[in-house]
């Protein structure tokens, strides 16, 4: 599977084309409160229109009480259906001062206002926010999306509550964008195609640019092959990434997207 990112002006301008070659999702922020409005979101949403990755969109609320949830919600909504995406999240992180009940309330409303449009509705939400702050109590959306960062731009400690997806890292690296980028994964039993409404078989190798790969000598072929075997006979992974492999196809890439997904499967 290749990258889940999410992004905002702060990465400047993207290289689509380059992306679109690492990344399987894109969730695009839209505006911090109704005050700023993101300068690059529609740029990045018509990059992703035009290299074919699939996107999201998010807020990052600044209310304080449920009329200004609201508010935001609705202005939230109205700028980013015309763009079709995905999906809509609600990035709830800072209190602003607000009382707990006030924050909960807001963020409730907020949900509902989205799911009452008939779209999917995610919760983005502060590791050490999500009980303080009361948004174990909040209802009603579609998927959990919480942060949780190692030292590393690989994956590390996983969060401590249950949720669908895990951004693991603010340090992340992806050709076509300069500085670096969060990056997350899958942490629950929904799969890249519930994000994406694709049909893809959740194993199915994704074909990449890369190099294919190249060995040294046969006894690391050998091993590389025995890994994914192994893995396939473990029923962890689909035999058709062993295929890809005997088939001279199969890319750098490709296996090291393997090697994530066989990593989650094994936890």
């Amino acid at each position: 599977m290749g990258k889940i990112i999410d992004i905002s002006h702060h990465q400047g301008d993207i290289d689509w084309a380059k992306v679109s070659k690492e990344v399987d999702l894109a969730i695009i922020r839209t505006q911090y409160g109704t005050s700023t409005i993101d300068r690059k979101y529609v740029q990045n949403i018509d990059g992703c229109k035009k290299y074919n990755v699939p996107f999201g969109v998010y807020i990052y609320v600044t209310f304080t009480n449920k009329m200004q949830a609201l508010a935001q919600a609705k202005d939230f909504y109205e700028r980013a259906k015309v763009h079709n995406p995905l999906f809509y999240v609600v990035d709830v992180e800072e209190s602003f001062g607000a009382k707990v009940q006030d924050i909960i309330q807001g963020t409730q409303a907020f949900i509902d206002y989205l799911k009452g449009k008939g779209v999917k509705v995610g919760l983005y939400t502060g590791h050490h926010f999500y009980e303080p702050y009361g948004m174990n109590k909040v209802t009603n959306y579609d998927f959990l999306w919480i942060p949780r960062y190692s030292t590393t731009s690989a994956p590390g400690l996983k969060p401590k509550y249950a949720c669908d997806l895990w951004q693991f890292t603010e340090k992340g690296a992806v050709a076509g964008i300069k500085g670096t980028v969060d990056l997350n994964q899958l942490n629950g039993n929904k799969t890249l195609s519930w994000f994406t409404n694709k049909n893809e078989e959740d194993n199915k190798p994704i074909e990449k640019d890369d190099d294919k790969m190249q060995f040294s000598n046969e006894t690391t072929q050998a091993a590389v092959r025995d890994h994914i075997k192994q893995t396939v006979d473990k029923k962890l992974i689909d035999k058709s990434w062993l295929d890809k492999f005997d088939s001279g196809t199969m890319t750098n890439g490709d296996y090291e997207g393997l090697k994530l997904i066989i990593e989650q499967r094994s936890n």
